[in-house]
C-alpha cells in the first residue's frame, strides 16, 4: 500500500464545535504574512511514519515534490487511554504556545513551527514542523555522556534567560503556569507506586516525605522568577548537531522555574549517576550563562535553593509516571526502574537524604 497524502494544509475544516472531527483533519491557519508558512497552503504531500513512537503523539515524515527540505507532521495518538492522559495534560495546547513563543528564535534551539493546531483540550492537534536534521538523540536508558550533559544545560539555560520574567509568558495561551508534569498528584499515585516499586524502608520513606513537600515547594516557586520550561527535558528529547543542540517535544512546557529543567535532565539523563560536585559544576554552568545572558537579581544561594527543590519535584515522576510506563513495552518496564533510581539518587545527593 503506498504511504498516504496530506492535502492542502490550508484544506482542512475547523474542528466542530463538541471537539470531533475526522481522523487528521484540523484547519492550520496559516499566517499569510509569514513567508515561511504561504507555500504550504496548495502543497500536496506524502506522509511516511517515522520511527520513534511517541507516548501522547504519532509522528510522520512529509515530503513534497520540488522541495528539497524535510518536515514532520505531528498528530494525536490513536489510543484512547493515551488520548485521555494528553487531554488532562493539555499537551497540543502547551506545545503550540511554546512553539509560537519560540518562533523569535529562528529554530536555533528547536524546530520551527510552519502551522499548527490544538483541538479536543489539547489531546489531538496538528503541528507541521521542520525535521531536524544531521543530528541526533540518544536513548535515555543508554544515556547521557558529561560532554553532552553540558552542551545541554548551556543550551536550555540560554531559551531560560531570553525568557527570563518575560511578560509574553502571561500572554501565551495555553501555557500553564508551575505545572511541572504531574506533581500535583503525588499524593493520590504514591500508593500506587510504592506496590509496584518494592523499594527498601529508607526510599519509602524518601518518597513518603514528597506528600507534604510538594506543596510546599509549589508554593513557594510561586514567589520565585519564572520562564520557559520545557518540562520533559531528557536524553530522548535532546537533539546533538556537529555545532548545534536543539530540544523537541515542548506538549509538558510551561512557565516556572528554569531550575526544573535543570534537575529533571541532571537527575534523570546521565549515564552514571552525578556526585554532588558534578551536580554543582552543571548547576553553576547553567547559572553562568543566565548572568552572562542579562539575568539579575537572581544570586546564586537563592537559585541553588530553587535547584534543590526542583530535584525533589523531580522525584515525583517515577510516582506519577513509573507504574503505567512499566506496563507497555519491556523497554517501558527497564525504562521506569532506571529512571526511579537514578532520581532516588540525585535527590540523595543533593539534598543530603
Amino acid at each position: 500500500m503506498p504511504p498516504p497524502l496530506l492535502p492542502s494544509l490550508a484544506a482542512y475544516g475547523q474542528p466542530s464545535r463538541r471537539g470531533t472531527q475526522p481522523p487528521h483533519h484540523y484547519s492550520t491557519r496559516p499566517d499569510p504574512s509569514d513567508p515561511q508558512e504561504n507555500p504550504l497552503k496548495t502543497t500536496r504531500f506524502l506522509l511516511r511514519p517515522t520511527r520513534n513512537v511517541g507516548f501522547l503523539s504519532q509522528t510522520f515524515r512529509a515530503t513534497r515534490l520540488g522541495d528539497p527540505k524535510k518536515y514532520i507532521l505531528k498528530v494525536g495518538t490513536d489510543i484512547s487511554q493515551r488520548r485521555k492522559w494528553a487531554k488532562e495534560l493539555h499537551v497540543f495546547e502547551r506545545e503550540l504556545a511554546a512553539y509560537r513563543l519560540l518562533t523569535p528564535l529562528k529554530g536555533k534551539y528547536s524546530p520551527r513551527l510552519f502551522a499548527g493546531i490544538s483541538a479536543n483540550q489539547g489531546s489531538d492537534g496538528l503541528l507541521f514542523l521542520e525535521e531536524i536534521r544531521n543530528a541526533r538523540n540518544f536513548d535515555q536508558l543508554r544515556g547521557l555522556s558529561w560532554r553532552q550533559l553540558t552542551s545541554a544545560i548551556r543550551a536550555i539555560a540560554h531559551i531560560h534567560a531570553y525568557f527570563w520574567n518575560s511578560p509574553k509568558l502571561k500572554k501565551a495561551r495555553g501555557l500553564p503556569h508551575h505545572h511541572y508534569m504531574r506533581a500535583r498528584e503525588v499524593k493520590q499515585n504514591l500508593p500506587a507506586f510504592l506496590r509496584w516499586a518494592k523499594l527498601s524502608t529508607r526510599d519509602r520513606s524518601l518518597f513518603i516525605k514528597l506528600t507534604s513537600q510538594v506543596p510546599a515547594i509549589l508554593a513557594r516557586f510561586k514567589k520565585r522568577p519564572i520562564t520557559l520550561v520545557h518540562g520533559d527535558l531528557r536524553s530522548d528529547n535532546v537533539f546533538y548537531g556537529e555545532r548545534s543542540v536543539r530540544f523537541i517535544d515542548w506538549g509538558l512546557s510551561l512557565a516556572g522555574s528554569g531550575t526544573f529543567d535543570l534537575a529533571r535532565f541532571a537527575g534523570g539523563s546521565p549515564q552514571k549517576p552525578l556526585s554532588l560536585l558534578q551536580h554543582v559544576d552543571l548547576f553553576n554552568l547553567w547559572h553562568r550563562e543566565l548572568l552572562r545572558r542579562g539575568v539579575r537579581n537572581y544570586p546564586s544561594h537563592e537559585a541553588w535553593q530553587d535547584y534543590r527543590d526542583a530535584i525533589l519535584l523531580a522525584l515525583t515522576i517515577p510516582v506519577t509516571n513509573g507504574p503505567t510506563l512499566a506496563m507497555f513495552s519491556n523497554r517501558g518496564h527497564k525504562l521506569a526502574k532506571v529512571i526511579t533510581n537514578r532520581f532516588i539518587i540525585a535527590a540523595r545527593v543533593v539534598n543530603h537524604e
